[in-house]
């Protein structure tokens, strides 16, 4: 079985954190020393306060800080993770003019082999599978583009039968590109106006990476009617061209 996703596997571990330190600690959280940890603890038994915490996270920060925890917690006591799963899917996806499809797939912690899921939302139909192909439609206008996913689990821990819930949203983001009178400066966005930053921008047969703010600066003006591809969608090309 495949590691959780980092923000899923963070907030996997908080919940379980939560559920079992203070049983382990044995009674010590009632002294008045360890109030603060007794209450950092309770907020992290609290879906909103995690969920509002990892919303904030990079999936880079959240893999670190799962590393520190998961260290200081088996400096303690042994670490006891709860049964999890989890939809393996990225956090954005540049979207064109045509729908994509994307293969899905569950992580899970603690359960037996040979497990299954009842696929809902923006998926292909299909029998239950522990995978699925993800049907992302272009958004619409320049409202955010959402595609959410839900998978219902048929498992089993320790011989157990049991169901878990795993869910999913995934930003669609349609790409668009500004470029400035003079055709050196481009500003890569989405259809929000979101910035697109440290992405792929293909400027004819040229590649280049958004700085901050989305923007590639050119010491050469681009040649009208080049062109342009935002993580290998189509943007447009540089005006001034034939169509």
């Amino acid at each position: 079985m495949s590691a959780l996703p980092p923000k899923q596997r963070l907030g996997h571990l908080l919940r379980s954190l939560s559920k079992h330190l203070p049983g382990q600690l044995d009674g010590l959280l009632e002294n008045a020393r360890f109030n603060d940890g007794a209450a950092a603890l309770q907020r992290l038994a609290e879906p909103a306060h995690v969920e509002n915490a990892l919303a904030r996270m990079s999936p880079e920060e959240a893999s670190w800080l799962a590393d520190q925890l998961t260290e200081r917690w088996s400096w303690i006591a042994g670490v006891q993770l709860e049964p999890e799963v989890a939809i393996v899917v990225p956090e954005e996806i540049w979207v064109g003019s045509e729908p994509i499809r994307l293969p899905l797939s569950l992580a899970a912690v603690g359960l037996d082999e040979g497990f299954e899921a009842v696929w809902e939302g923006a998926v292909l139909p299909g029998p239950p599978s522990s995978k699925a192909t993800l049907h992302a439609k272009p958004p619409e206008g320049k409202a955010p583009g959402v595609a959410r996913i839900r998978a219902q689990v048929r498992a089993s821990v320790k011989g157990q039968r049991c169901v878990l819930i795993a869910q999913a949203q995934v930003a669609l983001r349609r790409p668009s590109v500004v470029v400035s009178d003079d055709r050196r400066r481009l500003l890569a966005q989405d259809q929000t106006g979101r910035p697109a930053v440290g992405c792929r921008l293909e400027i004819g047969p040229e590649v280049h990476r958004t700085g901050p703010g989305g923007l590639v600066e050119l010491e050469v003006p681009a040649q009208p009617g080049v062109s342009l591809k935002l993580e290998g969608i189509p943007a447009g090309r540089i005006p001034g061209g034939n169509p």
